[in-house]
């Protein structure tokens, strides 16, 4: 009976990227609502910063400040804000009243713009780090096929540069969307005010500029998505430049990677220069277009001025306002480009995001503690259906025994124990802890009970993942792996920084520290894979003696190719093309003349 569990239910259809954007500002709903409000005040006052031109100028050309009777709905609208102070006095007086309550006006309005704007800042930076938090913690959840499928760069761009796009449409460029948008209506009611007849005009024409623009978005949207690959693609190439470094230049390879890197970056620039073209195209046609507006205003308002349908300070006011206008105009065209950006750089993101997690503990399973013996019944695997890696692999293990497992490369040793930890699921077959499925117990609890060490693995820290363990137990365990005596001699003992990958660190040293983790965790079952592989008779010895304290009273898994490590075992598995093709002790192997025989002699011979 296989304890492979059911496939998880579909995932429910996700909801259009859009809306997802926009969902990631529901935390900041109060702080975003307070943004809103300041832009809304500002754009207020910026508008009645411009409406004070017309009892400027009137007073300039020698006019009352405002019309006691008649005039704009603007003009009345104004007189009873400020009528009185506007118009108290002399011309004298009146124009140094406008000028105060001009000075008044521009000092709140900057004063509400500076706090929209770091307010936006402050939401901006709380949905990026939100974001990646949110994705980091869904990228450790991930099935171990993913990462040996996506190329590193590509998921480290989708962390750091594409979740960047992401803020800029979501916070910055909404924020501001919002701020023009309120601006625009503000001044749209206040041209409405000032003339009906060339505020219509001007709307009747608007439509016509969102029918250019389009075409150009729906190409730089696929320009932006092609871009983000290509960018991720860079970051891998950096990546892994990075750790062969030595390999490049063992190879003399430096020429070569170069011209790698150089076809990369030409490409990544032409695909710039793709999606700039749209890009830099929608705003000098919104220009364009803005320009052809203000000359049509010109010359009604000009006609209307002179036949004395409107007042001269109020066509000039008009006039003010309407190029006002242009700038949020142009803001808001050029909103779309940057959304298309930021919604190709979304769908990556969220590509990742919506990947069935592999690692999130089902209802039932409990807390794994091993008692008595493991099993394999039955047990296949495969990567792909096409790609079986074990087949039909039975094992039992008892508590205390120490199992080698051998076999030539790529005959699954190190598949068959990446099944324990619940790495992966069986295909076909079960595992058992005690006579109970592995499927039953937490992925969480399963790993404590092991502790996989790796010929490449890179320690920062013996105690990794510990919080708050004392120093002198630290000490202890690497005593115990050999390893306290060559720390003591680092620049800074037990606080040095090993640097990345431990490059600081030769080959047996890091084992030895590896094992001191592994001792300090005290796992009942222990995993070795490759532990001695590549190290000097020195080194190798030392290992050798730490790995004999690690594996005393302690269920063992070791992988070796080198047969010499492994003669002690309980019993030797040997493995070919997944299967088990024999077992048994040093001795009995040997006198079988099989596989193992064969590689043993053909180690010993060399």
């Amino acid at each position: 009976m296989s304890s492979v569990p059911p496939p998880p239910p579909p995932l429910p259809p996700a909801p259009p990227r859009s809306r997802r954007l926009l969902g990631l500002l529901r935390p900041y709903s109060l702080q975003f609502g307070a943004t809103i409000v300041a832009t809304v005040i500002s754009s207020v006052l910026d508008g009645f910063t411009f409406v004070l031109l017309i009892p400027f100028l009137r007073t300039l050309f020698g006019n009352a400040a405002l019309p006691t009777q008649g005039g704009t709905q603007v003009e009345a609208v104004l007189n009873k804000i400020a009528g009185p102070f506007l118009q108290a006095g002399s011309p004298e007086i009146a124009l140094r009243n406008v000028v105060v309550i001009l000075l008044v006006a521009l000092l709140l309005k900057n004063l509400t713009s500076y706090l929209a704007s770091v307010g936006s800042v402050a939401i901006q930076e709380g949905v990026v780090r939100d974001l990646r938090v949110r994705l980091f913690d869904h990228l450790q959840t991930l099935p171990l096929g993913y990462f040996q499928r996506t190329r590193a760069g590509q998921t480290i761009a989708r962390v750091i540069s594409d979740t960047d796009q992401v803020k800029t449409a979501v916070s910055a460029a909404l924020a501001s969307l919002l701020q023009n948008i309120v601006v625009i209506l503000v001044y749209v009611v206040i041209l409405f005010g000032l003339s009906v007849k060339l505020t219509l005009l001007s709307l009747l024409l608007a439509p016509v500029l969102l029918l250019i623009i389009r075409p150009m978005i729906n190409r730089l949207r696929r320009r932006s998505r092609e871009l983000a690959a290509e960018r991720g693609e860079v970051t891998s190439h950096v990546g892994e430049m990075i750790a062969s470094a030595k390999l490049v230049r063992a190879y003399v390879a430096e020429a070569f990677e170069l011209a790698r890197f150089s076809e990369l970056a030409e490409r990544y620039r032409k695909r710039v220069l793709r999606a700039q073209r749209y890009s830099s195209l929608t705003s000098p046609v919104s220009e364009v277009f803005g320009g052809f507006m203000i000359v049509l205003i010109l010359v009604v308002g000009t006609r209307l001025a002179l036949g004395a349908t409107l007042d001269p300070a109020v066509l000039i006011t008009f006039l003010a306002v309407s190029l006002r206008l242009m700038s949020p105009i142009k803001s808001v065209s050029n909103y779309p480009t940057v959304m298309a950006s930021a919604v190709a750089s979304a769908e990556r993101v969220f590509e990742v995001l919506d990947l069935p997690s592999a690692e999130g503990d089902r209802p039932g399973e409990t807390t794994a503690e091993f008692s008595e013996r493991i099993e394999f019944r039955g047990v296949s695997f495969e990567y792909e259906p096409s790609e079986s890696v074990l087949r039909d692999v039975d094992l039992e293990v008892q508590r205390g025994q120490v199992v080698a497992i051998v076999g030539p490369s790529g005959a699954g040793k190190t598949t068959l124990v990446d099944l324990l930890p619940r790495f992966y699921e069986p295909t076909r077959g079960e595992i058992l802890m005690d006579g109970v499925p592995l499927t039953t117990y937490t992925r969480r609890s399963l790993r404590r009970q092991e502790t996989v060490l790796l010929n490449d693995s890179v320690v920062a820290n013996i105690a990794y993942g510990l919080k708050g363990m004392p120093l002198e137990q630290v000490r202890a365990a690497a005593r115990a792996a050999n390893a306290d005596e060559f720390i003591m001699r680092l620049p800074e003992g037990y606080r040095t920084v090993l640097g990345e990958r431990g490059t600081r660190l030769s080959g047996g040293q890091r084992q030895r520290i590896a094992i001191a983790r592994a001792l300090l965790r005290d796992p009942p079952i222990l995993i070795l894979d490759e532990a001695t592989s590549a190290l000097d008779t020195e080194s190798e010895r030392l290992v050798q003696e730490a790995i004999d304290r690690l594996m005393a009273h302690r269920t063992v898994f070791v992988i070796a190719h080198r047969l010499a490590t492994v003669q002690h075992a309980d019993f030797i598995v040997v493995l070919a093309e997944g299967r088990i093709v024999e077992r048994g002790t040093h001795a009995d192997l040997l006198s079988a003349d099989g596989l193992y025989r064969r590689l043993y002699n053909l180690q010993f011979r060399s």
